[in-house]
């Protein structure tokens, strides 16, 4: 008797440790559509950047930093959509001899608190 005790509950903790967990709640996709990483602008040249975000869960804040080597911000854009989709459509003119190495972060975050983030730098020409 003593053996069947342990045998069922052995089987008990057996099955219960083979449940299936649910997959962790994916972060926000982004896919950024421009600038390629490392794009090479000319003086005057338009730099567009155009990101996507896309989630299961509502997205809480996207935000895109643009700043120089230096760290000095050019431009901060964040927003707040509430939304299972958000862009961010936006530009800045490469008109400036410190655009040479321009740096981007690029971030996201939905309401169940998964962050997802991407990060590169573009370059201007002189």
């Amino acid at each position: 008797m003593k053996y069947l005790a342990f045998i069922v509950l052995g089987l008990g903790v057996l099955l219960n440790s083979c449940k299936e967990e649910n997959p962790s709640d994916p972060s926000v996709v982004i896919t950024k559509i421009s600038p390629f990483n490392h794009q090479v602008y000319n003086w005057n040249d338009t730099a567009f950047f155009q990101i996507s975000f896309s989630d299961n869960n509502q997205i809480k804040a996207t935000s895109l930093r643009l700043y120089l080597a230096t760290g000095k911000d050019l431009l901060n854009f964040s927003s707040k959509p509430n939304s299972k989709t958000a862009v961010i459509d936006t530009f800045i003119i490469m008109n400036d001899s410190s655009y040479t190495f321009v740096n981007f972060d690029i971030l996201a975050e939905d309401d169940a608190g998964n962050t997802s983030s991407k990060s590169s730098h573009i370059h201007l020409k002189l």
